[in-house]
Formats: C-alpha cells, sequence, structure tokens
C-alpha cells in the first residue's frame, strides 16, 4: 500500500485558509491580554522566510512575532520537522534558527493551539533530538520527489520537558 503523496501546494493553501480562521484573533487576544493589534505575514516574503507568520503589537509597543503551525485533527503529539526536503537535506522548521518569539501549534478542528515560546522550544529539542529521533521517529510524508522527516513527540512529554527548559543549573 503506497502512503498518501503530499502536495506541497495543497498543504500551503490549506495553512493559508487556516490562517484566516477568526479564531485566532480571540487566540491571542487571550494570549496577550494588552494586544492591540495582530497582522498576517502571508505571501513570498523574507519574513516568511524567517518564519514569521503573524506579528502581534502589545500596547508598551513590543512587538511580538508568530510561527504558526497547523494541524487539520487533533492528535496526542507535536509534530516536530526537523528535514523538509530529503533530497537536498534542507533544515526542517525545528532545526532553523528562525526570527520567532513564538510558535503557535494549531489543532484546526477543535481549535486548540499551543503556544511555544521558541527560545524554549528549541533548547528543549536541541537537548533531546537525538533521543526523540530514536524513540519517536514515524513514517517520512511523501512529497513529489522528496520527503519530509518528522518526529511525533507526545504533547505531554514535550509540555513537561519546557516547563523545566527555564531552569538553569550550572
Amino acid at each position: 500500500m503506497l502512503d498518501k503523496v503530499h502536495d506541497f501546494q495543497d498543504e500551503l493553501e490549506f495553512s493559508v485558509k487556516a490562517s484566516d480562521e477568526p479564531f485566532w484573533d480571540a487566540i491571542y487576544r487571550k494570549a496577550f491580554p494588552d494586544m492591540v493589534s495582530q497582522t498576517l505575514c502571508n505571501g513570498d516574503t523574507k519574513s516568511q522566510r524567517l518564519g514569521i507568520d503573524r506579528v502581534v503589537v502589545l500596547a508598551s509597543g513590543r512587538i511580538l512575532k508568530i510561527d504558526e503551525k497547523k494541524r487539520r485533527q487533533e492528535y496526542n503529539d507535536i509534530l516536530l520537522e526537523y528535514i523538509s526536503v530529503s533530497t537536498t537535506g534542507a533544515p526542517g522548521w525545528i532545526e532553523k534558527d528562525l526570527a520567532v518569539d513564538y510558535l503557535a501549534y494549531a489543532f484546526m478542528q477543535s481549535r486548540r493551539v499551543y503556544l511555544f515560546d521558541w527560545c524554549m522550544l528549541r533548547r528543549v529539542w536541541l537537548a533531546h533530538k537525538d533521543d526523540w529521533l530514536k524513540r519517536y521517529k514515524i513514517p517520512p510524508a511523501q512529497n513529489s520527489g522528496y520527503q519530509t522527516l518528522s518526529v511525533a513527540v507526545p504533547t505531554k512529554h514535550l509540555l513537561n520537558l519546557i516547563k523545566t527548559a527555564s531552569i538553569i543549573q550550572l
């Protein structure tokens, strides 16, 4: 049995359409009560290449840059993409030094969003990726002419590690 072949354009269209969902404004207002505005950054831009999908402006003037990942339905894991194009070895988003403050990881069907501090998420990834690649590796996502590689880290496990990632012990 052949695995489903992912179509990059279809996935991009899903993501763009999901970014326009009205619930995003409510999510960000709940996460940042002093939010003044939020702006979607889409299209083939430098911001997009740096991982910035949305910019949130707070009353203080602080600007937050957010990368958004969307999955169609609810799962008990967070999918971390470590290779985006297998034929070139292009790093996945978790391996990149993105110019974002947060990663908003959404399950669109249930409207549940996990808002991860990007620095803490990357710190946890770098500390645990070797173990996770052994324990949580999933079959590659087949695209047209290449594969995308990810690990499916159980949500509770990831949340527990992130909770303690801000404790620095020398």
